[in-house]
């Protein structure tokens, strides 16, 4: 599974990259944080760590079912946004 990622301190973007999630565990360095993944049974597990120190985000653990996004989708964190759009691999 594709999954595009973005953080956003309220309109401004920070950060933006793209993983793909397999079964084997991998970890992306982006930036301003690292992304650890691998797929579970139906489901992408997502770890976002070691945020820049003026970020001051601490981990984010996603359990993100295997899907199709239609949209944007978004997780609100005090002033920061982290934002995702998934596909599945063809």
């Amino acid at each position: 599974m594709r999954v595009d990622l973005g953080l956003f301190e309220g309109d401004t973007l920070l950060d933006r990259g793209v993983i793909h999630v397999g079964p084997d565990k991998v970890t992306d360095t982006f930036k301003h944080f690292r992304a650890t993944h691998s797929l579970g049974s139906g489901a992408a597990e997502i770890l976002l760590a070691d945020f820049s120190s003026h970020v001051g985000l601490k981990t984010i653990s996603l359990d993100m079912p295997i899907h199709e996004s239609t949209d944007w989708e978004s997780i609100d964190l005090d002033k920061y946004t982290v934002a995702f759009w998934c596909r599945l691999d063809a």
